[in-house]
């Protein structure tokens, strides 16, 4: 069985007009007010998320742990979920913000370094 992933990058058409320069500075900066709202928003959105994982693997996780046979097992499998949940964060933060953040400022770096400090993610 084959699984995508799906991550976010920037639009083909957009990185080429960058990258040739065919793309006015006008036009660069409401892209990037563009690019920067709605990475607010998904960045906003996987924090909730996150958080959500996180009550609701306390609130199953402390009865689980008060009413167990082994508790250090218990202990051990619960402190085991931290980095789990740091990792899943981690690689979701990056496919749907850090790779769009990280293509832009490229981008901008490469082929417009005047607005580097004005047009950064």
């Amino acid at each position: 069985m084959i699984y995508n992933i799906y991550y976010n990058t920037l639009n083909k058409e957009l990185k080429k007009a960058i990258y040739s320069k065919s793309i006015s500075i006008e036009d660069l900066k409401k892209v990037y007010e563009n690019l920067k709202i709605k990475n607010n928003k998904k960045r906003k959105t996987i924090n909730l998320v996150m958080i959500i994982v996180i009550v609701i693997f306390g609130i199953l996780g402390i009865p689980t742990f008060i009413n167990s046979n082994n508790p250090e097992f218990t202990k051990f499998m619960l402190l085991l979920l931290i980095p789990l949940i740091v990792v899943i964060y981690g690689i979701v933060y990056f496919t749907q913000v850090g790779l769009i953040k990280i293509q832009f400022n490229n981008a901008i770096k490469k082929n417009y370094p005047e607005l580097v400090n004005e047009l950064k993610l």
